[in-house]
Formats: C-alpha cells, structure tokens, sequence
C-alpha cells in the first residue's frame, strides 16, 4: 500500500490514480497521520441497487419502462416567473404536483 504525504499527492495527484486504476489504494497522510484513503471505486450494480431501495421500501418500481418515446412525450418543466427564488418554484411544483 502506498502512502503519500498531502504536498505529495498535490503535486503527483495524477500518478497517485493511476495507481488507484491499477487496483492499488493510496494512504494519504498529515504530518505522517493517515486522513485520507484512495482506492478504486467498487462497481455498483444499479438493478440491484434499485431492487434494495424497492425491497426496503425506498423507492417504487416504475410500472413500465422509460422509453425514449416516452421521455419525450412528458410535458415541458414549468418555467420560473422573473424574480422568483428557486426555493419559491421548487414549493410551487410541490404544490401543483408536478
């Protein structure tokens, strides 16, 4: 495991994920304290992601799939009127349950 001092990793931050994209992870340290880990990024498998957040209740299951035909057969997002604060039109679309 290779370990780099923050001015290190600064300065080689490049060469630092080309390590990491080789599988090896990265201790990056403060005055010779560990404060940092680089390692490469498991891959998520989204279906069962999405199947989890289903499961615990999380998320709902789209009772059909979102064609591209579909996608854009949805209706334009509401504009914002001039002035209005996006917390303002985010409670609107809220409201009229866009």
């Amino acid at each position: 495991m290779k370990t780099a001092s923050i001015s290190y990793a600064k300065a080689h931050l490049s060469a630092l994920l080309d390590r990491v994209r080789n599988g090896q992870t990265v201790i990056i340290t403060d005055r010779g304290k560990a404060v940092a880990r680089l390692e490469p990024v498991a891959h998520v498998d989204l279906d069962a992601h999405m199947r989890s957040l289903v499961e615990r209740g999380l998320a709902k299951a789209p009772k059909r799939p979102l064609t591209l035909e579909r996608y854009d057969a949805l209706p334009p997002a509401p504009k914002a009127r001039p002035g209005t604060s996006l917390l303002d039109a985010l409670l609107a679309d809220r409201e009229e349950g866009w």
